[in-house]
């Protein structure tokens, strides 16, 4: 399957498919921020913020069951183990899709605590509600979507995944324009019209999966939860999913009792930005992962090297890049959420954006290594990478900033709590050589 191709050639075809997925599937929530912004207002944009750590939660489980499950079924497939790859995969969807009947039972009984939990209040709070009440009834479809995302990819289809994101972000585009401008529903429409892109692309991966032509498919299978206790191999990459929304969350309040309203309004384009920015870090991390899983599965030391290379090389361009749009671009980024409208607000975003973004230096490489270790069955390293970087070493950062400087000084957290990680994680990596000498001397 995987090997058909040259590495290269592999890594740059898997890896680019996967950054393109991502962004544009990144583009679903920016989406939504813009039209709301433009159609309803921006403190209702800043109440699509509030609910992204909700999304995110849905995500991080849709990851760690997806990174865990494609890992496995990768080293599977390279062992020859057929069948146990499409047990695996049909027990995989069977709980996503309990676990997603279930986020929607709760959240919908319990929406206004629930809202209340992520920071709403005041004006923001009816927004908020209405757009948790907009995406609950879609929790499966997200969580199945960007599953099998995931795993289209290890089934050695990465321009399915694009093309079928694709079009998702266009239906949601379309169904978003005409939600808000059309219909007049507010941010209730926005999630709502999310929410159907999703179901969309639910259909779509699952077509493809129920046919004839996939490595892996369907099949009766019986329960075995003795499979979970390699499956934490994805805790790493869903960490970083639910790390992002923890951190959105923290954030969020530390903002409102630091800075206030105006500053969630600065806070919100930031979190588009570091989405998508993040995201592409994550893009080259994940599509390599099926790559080095399989070639450690068939015991092909000097690949997994290689590719490890390949992914330091590609990311030190992308963070030059990221990082100097966002220096440069700051006042063209802040100016497509709010336009001339406000000023004073305008020139305060710029400032927060370029301080919060020197973060981008770094975080590529954090991203890489923690994939890196996730793809050799080092779970527990991965994990304290991704919860050091995304939560842990962040939210020590945040606080003691709040605490002791208040204001301004808050959006310097990202970047010393990436500092901190990156000397973390080149330990990890230097002991993961060192115990595995045949691996470096290949």
């Amino acid at each position: 399957m995987l090997n058909k191709r040259s590495l290269l050639s592999q890594f740059l075809h898997f890896s680019a498919a996967t950054v393109a997925s991502l962004m544009v599937f990144s583009l679903y929530s920016i989406v939504d921020g813009l039209f709301v912004a433009k159609g309803v207002g921006e403190y209702a944009m800043s109440a699509v913020n509030l609910a992204v750590p909700f999304m995110n939660v849905m995500f991080s489980i849709a990851v760690l069951f997806a990174v865990g499950t494609s890992t496995i079924i990768a080293i599977y497939l390279g062992e020859g183990r057929r069948e146990n790859a499409n047990r695996l995969f049909s027990q995989n969807l069977a709980v996503l899709v309990v676990i997603g009947l279930v986020i929607t039972g709760l959240v919908l009984v319990f929406l206004e605590p629930f809202a209340m939990l992520l920071g709403a209040k005041d004006v923001t709070l009816e927004y908020t509600k209405d757009y948790l009440r907009g995406l609950a009834p879609f929790a499966v479809c997200f969580i199945v979507s960007y599953n099998m995302e995931i795993l289209v990819k290890t089934d050695g289809r990465p321009t399915l995944a694009i093309v079928t994101v694709i079009t998702g972000c266009l239906t949601n585009c379309v169904l978003d324009y005409v939600a808000i401008f059309v219909l007049d529903w507010g941010a209730w429409g926005a999630a709502f019209a999310t929410g159907l892109s999703q179901l969309l692309t639910c259909v779509m991966y699952l077509t493809h999966f129920l046919g004839k032509h996939t490595t892996f498919h369907l099949v009766r299978f019986r329960p075995d939860r003795h499979i979970y206790r390699r499956l934490p191999i994805g805790v790493a990459d869903g960490a970083t999913e639910l790390c992002n929304g923890l951190m959105i969350f923290l954030f969020n309040r530390t903002i409102l009792r630091c800075i206030g309203q105006d500053g969630l309004v600065s806070y919100t384009i930031i979190a588009y930005i570091n989405t998508l920015i993040l995201n592409i870090m994550l893009g080259v991390s994940q599509g390599s992962q099926p790559l080095v899983s399989y070639h450690y599965g068939q015991r092909d030391r000097k690949g997994c090297r290689r590719l490890l290379q390949y992914g330091l090389v590609t990311l030190a361009g992308m963070t030059a890049l990221c990082f100097g749009a966002v220096q440069l671009f700051a006042p063209q980024i802040v100016h497509i959420f709010l336009g001339d409208n406000n000023a004073a607000l305008s020139d305060v975003s710029v400032g927060a954006l370029r301080r919060y973004g020197l973060c981008y230096l770094l975080v590529g490489f954090n991203v890489l290594m923690g994939g890196f270790l996730t793809a050799v069955e080092q779970p527990r390293p991965a994990i304290c990478i991704s919860t050091g970087r995304g939560l842990v070493l962040q939210a020590g950062a945040l606080l003691a900033l709040a605490a002791l400087w208040g204001g301004e000084a808050i959006w310097f957290a990202p970047v010393i709590s990436e500092a901190v990680c990156l000397v973390m994680a080149l330990a990890f990596m230097v002991r993961f050589w060192k115990s595995n000498r045949t691996l470096a001397a290949a």
